[in-house]
């Protein structure tokens, strides 16, 4: 299938931390994107500005046009192991392994309905490493 893949990057976005966690992260919650959508993923990524950045880290956000993911699901999905359709192909690790790195940078991660899309939304803040 065809998807589009648009990228809305703040050129003053940055990440301090280890190139191999953030391609981890980012490979890790664009593939399910990819897998669930239906035509659209879009990647927004700015600089920290939560309350608890203190001017660093790193904002992303991840959506897509798929079914979406229902609020009562969503902390079993981040589980190892559990995977949100059996008929689909994965582990059921990548997340579990996404919120796992973003603990470990202090950060946040909130799963939602995409508003402009319709699908998932993942909000991702991760403070420098």
């Amino acid at each position: 299938k065809q998807v589009l893949c648009e990228f809305e990057i703040d050129p003053e976005s940055r990440f301090r931390g280890d190139q191999g966690d953030l391609m981890e992260l980012l490979g890790n919650v664009l593939e399910n994107a990819f897998k669930w959508a239906r035509h659209s993923v879009l990647l927004t990524a700015r600089p920290g500005r939560s309350a608890d950045a203190r001017g660093g880290g790193l904002d992303l956000c991840i959506e897509d046009d798929g079914p979406g993911i229902p609020q009562d699901r969503v902390e079993h999905l981040l589980q190892r192991g559990v995977r949100g359709d059996e008929r689909v192909q994965g582990h059921g690790i990548g997340l579990s392994i996404v919120q796992n790195i973003v603990k470990a940078y202090g950060g946040s991660l909130k799963v939602s309905r995409s508003e402009a899309l319709g699908g998932a939304r993942f909000d991702l803040h991760l403070r420098s490493g």
